[in-house]
């Protein structure tokens, strides 16, 4: 058991494993992607990852928007990790493992990021970790990195339980949009973490990225402690016995919608500003890239009220694909508006 069961020697070095966690659209991929670009993992020097990245709806789009080779990703779709695809991680660590143990895998990675669902807790995915044997002796202590949304961390905090199990399990806490928010909301957020993430690292990313290089690379290191890590998850674990671990916020739906047509930009934007504004139903997160009819592929973003699109290089994308998560979303009154802008009609992934 331990070491051996992946062909690691007493001597072999705990691999690293970061756990991005944070509430939709809080900007866990822009940081993911400045930790794939750092020169703290250029192959040059001997700096390899493996990302493993969940999303809550069944279509996967982050790994698209990641700076990551085909070889180095595996998307784990469909579910949060803390719940109804818990066992698909359990899975994925140990091939992953094992495979690297017998120099089965293309890449030589050195250690794990994994980008959970932004309605994951941590919580389970820690205790998985934990005291699942093999895992807890082939990795090293998990480090947490919890990432929230300035400006929103306050009503986030009332509306959505996920944000404070995050916080609660977290060695270090992002202050994402940092320069999108105001004085009295930062002094709001660092109150609120210092309230939920006691003894936590807090650190501000402006524009999605962290200026400081020691920060950035504290995010690569093992937890700091791990008596700490294992009383927060036991702790956290007992207040909230009886219950769904990762609670979630009631009735969140994904729509995922699909087009081989290009879409009209101006259309497009309309109706998505239109979308973010609209308080009733509640749409959280808007994310896609999309081909529009003067051949350009766009990558869209929404977050609560916020909404933008730019253009970015794919040249490749044959399919547009747009994925809209919110609360009591009309699925269908969504397809004619995509209709609209000019989007096919086809059936939705997400039902089979």
């Amino acid at each position: 058991m331990g070491w051996a069961a992946y062909g690691l020697g007493p001597l072999t070095s705990p691999l690293p494993l970061t756990l991005l966690v944070g509430f939709l659209g809080s900007g866990k991929t822009t940081l993911l992607n400045q930790l794939l670009n750092s020169p703290l993992l250029d192959p040059l020097e001997g700096g390899r990852a493996v990302v493993i990245v969940n999303e809550f709806g069944d279509v996967g789009l982050d790994g698209a928007l990641l700076d990551v080779s085909s070889e180095g990703l595996i998307e784990l779709p469909g579910g949060c990790l803390c719940c109804t695809i818990q066992g698909d991680l359990l899975r994925t660590l140990r091939e992953l493992l094992r495979k690297r143990s017998r120099h089965l895998l293309p890449l030589r990675f050195d250690r794990i990021l994994i980008e959970a669902s932004g309605l994951a807790s941590p919580g389970p995915i820690l205790r998985t970790l934990l005291v699942e044997e093999n895992l807890a002796a082939a990795l090293a202590p998990p480090r947490v990195v919890a990432l929230v949304a300035t400006g929103s961390l306050g009503e986030q905090l009332e509306q959505h339980p996920e944000v404070r199990e995050q916080l609660a399990h977290a060695d270090t806490v992002v202050l994402s949009h940092w320069d999108r928010a105001a004085d009295d909301q930062r002094a709001n957020a660092r109150e609120i973490v210092g309230r939920c993430a006691p003894g936590a690292k807090v650190v501000s990313a402006t524009k999605g990225v962290l200026a400081d290089e020691q920060e950035l690379a504290e995010l690569l290191q093992p937890a700091p402690d791990l008596a700490t890590l294992r009383e927060r998850v036991e702790t956290h674990a007992h207040d909230h016995s009886g219950l769904c671990d990762g609670q979630h916020t009631q009735g969140v739906i994904a729509v995922c919608l699909t087009s081989e047509a290009p879409l009209d930009r101006e259309v497009l934007d309309i109706w998505l500003h239109f979308l973010a504004r609209r308080r009733d139903p509640r749409l959280l997160r808007i994310k896609g890239l999309v081909r529009v009819t003067d051949g350009a592929c766009l990558e869209v973003q929404g977050v609560g009220e916020w909404y933008g699109s730019e253009r970015v290089p794919s040249q490749d994308l044959v399919q547009s694909q747009l994925v809209l998560i919110g609360v009591g979303l009309d699925e269908q009154e969504l397809r004619r508006g995509w209709a609209k802008a000019g989007g096919e009609l086809v059936p939705n992934p997400l039902q089979g």
